[in-house]
């Protein structure tokens, strides 16, 4: 999309004339771009993705709105609004957070700490019901995902260049792992359920004099082991990598007896999203070769392989 159509959506939803605009490279999610822009007076957040729902950005304004620290607010538009629809997909707008991928940096203990105070407060959190009754059940990222590994499956049974060659070769040496992945899912659980983020690893984390937790899309209401999955083993240096700094995430999550069936459930249904996910990307794009080593990854030594044991 040209900078001169974005700047135009900007003004007419948003009331922004954006002097300078930049894109961001952002993650995973090839639904999603993103830059920064900048007024006169303040510099934006820019988001337009088709991935998620709309009441994960509900969610996001209900815990900024009510005080809660490390959540970004939503700039509204001219209507009131959350966001704008342009081609199917949601234009939205944050503060600027000038600060660090806490996935490149990692955090001290004493962030450790604090991030387990901000996840408790967002599980804690009690939107009104009729935005707990609108919030998804289950991942919608994960109904989509069967038909994914079908179409990875039958393109790698003629794969084509070197990347499709050695993805086939991935799957064909960690068959049992896949086929697990597809169909022994351990049952659902079926604790109390709060709001959880769906995605709190370290790669939705920005510090800079404190943490903020970005990108709300994939908001579920479930048990919060969907959530405090994330910060017990298989995510590599995206979660806790000692046991000081799980203690001290655990420290100020405060109190909890954690479910350790609906952990391995959590870790399954992640697991399985994952290997599809970046499998599908290094057949279709965009960086293949990178998705082809986060596959290998997935699967050697990362949440795959913990989720079936």
């Amino acid at each position: 999309m040209g900078d001169t159509l974005l700047r135009k959506w900007l003004l007419a939803d948003f009331g922004l004339e954006v002097v300078e605009l930049t894109p961001v490279a952002y993650g995973a999610d090839v639904a999603a771009q993103v830059w920064r822009a900048s007024t006169t007076t303040n510099t934006y957040a820019i988001k337009w993705s088709g991935a998620g729902t709309n009441t994960g950005h509900q969610v996001a304004a209900f815990l900024a709105d009510s005080g809660l620290p490390g959540v970004p607010e939503l700039i509204r538009t001219t209507e009131g609004g959350l966001w704008s629809f342009h081609a199917k997909k949601r234009l939205t707008i944050t503060p600027w957070i000038d600060g660090v991928r806490a996935a490149q940096t990692g955090l001290t203990d004493e962030q450790w700490w604090e991030y387990g105070v901000l996840l408790r407060r967002v599980h804690d959190s009690e939107p009104p019901q009729r935005l707990r009754d609108a919030l998804p059940k289950h991942s919608h990222i994960d109904a989509r995902t069967p038909a994914l590994a079908e179409e990875v499956r039958t393109r790698l049974e003629r794969p084509g260049g070197e990347v499709e060659d050695e993805l086939a070769a991935v799957w064909k040496q960690y068959d049992h792992i896949i086929t697990d992945l597809l169909r022994a899912r351990p049952p659902a659980p079926t604790g109390p359920r709060v709001v959880c983020h769906g995605d709190p690893h370290l790669g939705n984390v920005l510090v800079d004099d404190r943490l903020h937790l970005i990108d709300w899309d994939d908001v579920i209401y479930a048990p919060r082991e969907q959530d405090l999955m994330f910060m017990l083993g298989g995510m590599g240096d995206l979660g806790p990598t000692t046991s000081a700094q799980l203690e001290a995430f655990l420290e100020g999550y405060g109190p909890h007896p954690i479910d350790q069936d609906a952990i391995h459930y959590y870790r399954h249904v992640r697991a399985f999203e994952d290997v599809i996910g970046w499998s599908h990307q290094a057949i279709t794009g965009p960086e293949e070769p990178y998705a082809l080593q986060v596959t290998k990854g997935i699967l050697t030594k990362g949440l795959a392989a913990l989720a079936v044991q």
